[in-house]
């Protein structure tokens, strides 16, 4: 089995997008890079900011939106719906998560409907004091 290091991560982020490629300071890279490292390494803060080598100021702020979105715990991140049965990896879905940890959308659990929900951030309804969204 290959070791996973930092460059491991880097170059299976441009197999997912090869548009990244020279983007190594955008956010979307940034937190795309501290999502997938996640998966393999759990929501640590600073073990992920060790290992992406990005700042842990930026790698809380993601671990506490994807808390926020019920998508990690404090304990362990929920990466399963990336996945479509043994080795198809959802594109799509990663970067939904992606715009989440970034805070640019919210994700909402529909319970009744057993689905998730995406909307931009300022298009989410809003909290009332105390009241939970999702």
């Amino acid at each position: 089995m290959k070791s996973i290091n930092l460059q491991f991560v880097k170059e299976r982020l441009l197999e997912i997008d090869p548009s990244l490629e020279g983007r190594e300071g955008d956010e979307s890279y940034k937190t795309a890079l501290v999502l997938l490292s996640a998966l393999a390494l759990g929501p640590d803060t600073a073990r992920l900011a060790k290992f992406t080598q990005l700042p842990r100021e930026f790698v809380a702020t993601t671990r506490q939106r994807m808390i926020q979105a019920e998508l990690w715990t404090e304990a362990d991140t929920c990466c399963d719906h990336w996945f479509v049965g043994d080795a198809v990896f959802c594109v799509g879905i990663f970067w939904a998560d992606v715009l989440v940890a970034e805070g640019l959308v919210i994700r909402q659990r529909v319970q009744e409907e057993g689905q998730d929900r995406y909307r931009e951030s300022a298009f989410a309804p809003q909290r009332k004091q105390g009241q939970e969204v999702n």
